[in-house]
């Protein structure tokens, strides 16, 4: 694509997340209209300018910030494996997060603290990623290297944590 096609189509996104944003900040449960929310967002010390400051605004940030990393962690993703339908699935992260999170569960290590199982599907997925890098090799992990052994050795660990 040319880039004077695409410039109309990155400021028509780049204008619906600003508005999503500011929707998400400035719309709740609670019934206030739009110039008392921003009001309250700007300078007030209301029960609803600590709503704005303290949960709204910090949701929506987290929100836009979530959605930049995936979208970047998926690009290169698929820039690196030459393959635009590249996902998580394909080298197996996403299975060996499950199956962190099920040995949590059976375990009875989810029932210890609140952030057990979030905690488990992470390091199941951290170690599923070490693994893979480790038989792939190093052709596997250079810029200029194969991509097939990355995607055989991640295809290998998606199979067994599918077991």
């Amino acid at each position: 694509m040319k880039t004077k096609t695409l410039r109309p189509l990155l400021i028509a996104l780049t204008l619906l997340v600003a508005a999503l944003f500011a929707a998400s900040t400035l719309i709740g449960p609670a019934k206030a209209g739009l110039a008392e929310s921003l009001a309250a967002l700007a300078a007030g010390d209301s029960p609803l300018g600590m709503v704005m400051r303290e949960i709204r605004l910090p949701r929506a940030v987290l929100g836009l910030m979530i959605g930049v990393s995936l979208g970047l962690s998926g690009a290169a993703m698929q820039g690196y494996l030459r393959n635009p339908l590249a996902e998580p699935g394909l080298i197996g992260v996403s299975s060996s997060a499950a199956l962190g999170a099920v040995v949590a569960l059976q375990t009875g290590f989810a029932a210890s603290f609140v952030l057990a199982l979030p905690l488990a599907a992470l390091a199941g997925a951290v170690v599923s990623v070490a693994i893979i890098l480790m038989l792939a090799g190093s052709k596997g992990t250079q810029a200029g290297g194969q991509s097939l052994a990355l995607i055989l050795a991640g295809i290998a660990i998606s199979a067994l944590a599918g077991l």
